[in-house]
């Protein structure tokens, strides 16, 4: 089922369809901007009775500071948020995580949730991660969504030991994330060697260096990758790329759920909670 396109979106795609015809340069610097940029959704009812129930904590990752959350006791679990996402996700995967005796860990990357920032980039929720993973040596298994899941080979790329990973709705291939976001903003395809570009000037690396297509070979622990079979937003076949490389690890296919009903459905967190506790 095609989503609905909110009157915000859709503005910014007639401008940008517009700009790119008369002004093209001044388009690619707004659609690099626009793809930096994590959009800030309001906390719901939901969201607020989680921000209730942890305590926060304030920790350094990498350039910035960032708002990190804590829950229950036992060995810590740590879940990473995806793109344009906050920790409060987690609301009932964190219930699930405290109850079965283990320790809820979780932080609003920079740009997003009640951290500062208005741009953000998958090696900001990376440098979060890495300072979790040393400020929580014991850490029992990592939980990531959507850019959250793949953030975590990016960190294992760089050395870092993951313990158990469980890989939730994950994003493998950078040329379907870069033609996602071409669509959405109703660019041409300039806009996807735009970014490439900009990635390198930036970062000094390839987009696709940093996708999970060349990184999820580093991870070297247990993986539970879990997919709704209606994901619009990532597809399904995001996770076929990730089997035909660890065709070893466990794969949870779920029918009838999107990119972000996977947080909340009682079959995958008794899935989750069963493979942490393992």
């Amino acid at each position: 089922m095609a989503r609905k396109v909110p009157l915000s979106l859709r503005t910014i795609q007639i401008a940008f369809g517009f700009t790119e015809a008369v002004y093209p340069k001044y388009a690619y610097k707004w659609a690099v901007k626009l793809f930096l940029s994590p959009i800030r959704l309001p906390y719901t009812e939901k969201g607020n009775r989680f921000l209730n129930q942890v305590e926060s904590f304030k920790f350094r990752a990498g350039e910035h500071e960032v708002v990190g959350y804590r829950r229950g006791s036992g060995p810590e679990v740590i879940c990473v948020h995806g793109w344009a996402g906050k920790a409060s996700q987690f609301a009932a995967i964190s219930e699930a995580i405290v109850n079965a005796g283990f320790t809820f860990i979780s932080f609003d990357a920079w740009g997003h949730g009640q951290s500062e920032g208005k741009q953000s980039s998958l090696l900001d929720f990376a440098a979060a991660v890495q300072s979790l993973l040393k400020m929580f040596p014991n850490t029992k298994a990592i939980i990531g969504h959507s850019l959250g899941a793949a953030t975590i080979p990016v960190v294992a790329s760089e050395g870092i030991a993951i313990p158990k990973f469980v890989c939730l709705g994950a994003p493998s291939i950078g040329e379907d994330i870069l033609e996602t976001f071409r669509q959405t903003i109703n660019g041409s395809p300039k806009i996807k060697d735009a970014i490439r570009v900009a990635s390198i000037e930036q970062y000094g690396r390839a987009f696709d260096s940093f996708s999970m297509s060349e990184t999820f070979h580093t991870v070297k622990s247990q993986v539970l990758a879990i997919h709704g079979e209606e994901d619009i937003d990532v597809g399904i076949f995001h996770l076929d790329r990730l089997i035909e490389i660890k065709p070893e690890m466990e794969v949870m296919r779920v029918p009838k759920l999107g990119h972000r009903r996977i947080l909340k459905d009682a079959n995958v967190i008794t899935r989750v909670v069963a493979f942490i506790g393992e």
